[in-house]
């Protein structure tokens, strides 16, 4: 998937920072040019990320990879296991997992997700309008 890289990492970007329609575009582009053979399952996952992010789905993977530290620092090695699922012989879709094995990969290089920043911002608020006695 190194040809779509700069494609998905700005369809992440446009999406973590709030700007949807931007987001929308991306993929709509990324569907119009797949290879329906190599990428089977790729759109699936981006369109499924977008779907949960969208609509705040906090037991979503992508909301959970977020907000659990755990599940953060264990990125690489998740990142490998979905690797290891999209090459198995008999694996239907295999873009799906290479999605998300590619979504894990550049994680860190993502920004922080405007929900999420904004809940914690909004928590912060809260405490200091109304401080603990």
């Amino acid at each position: 998937m190194p040809q779509h890289n700069k494609m998905i990492k700005s369809f992440y970007v446009n999406l973590f920072t709030g700007k949807i329609s931007e987001a929308e575009k991306i993929l709509e582009k990324f569907k119009k040019n797949l290879n329906e053979e190599n990428d089977a399952g790729y759109y699936d996952a981006l369109y499924g990320i977008y779907y949960a992010y969208i609509n705040d789905d906090l037991e979503s993977f992508v909301y959970k990879i977020w907000m659990d530290e755990n599940l953060k620092k264990q990125r690489k090695k998740l990142a490998e296991e979905f690797e290891k699922k999209a090459k198995l012989p008999f694996t239907i879709r295999p873009g799906f997992y290479r999605a998300w094995s590619d979504f894990l990969n550049m994680l860190h290089e993502l920004p922080v997700p405007h929900k999420l920043s904004q809940k914690e911002s909004s928590q912060n608020d809260v405490v200091e309008e109304y401080p603990a006695h």
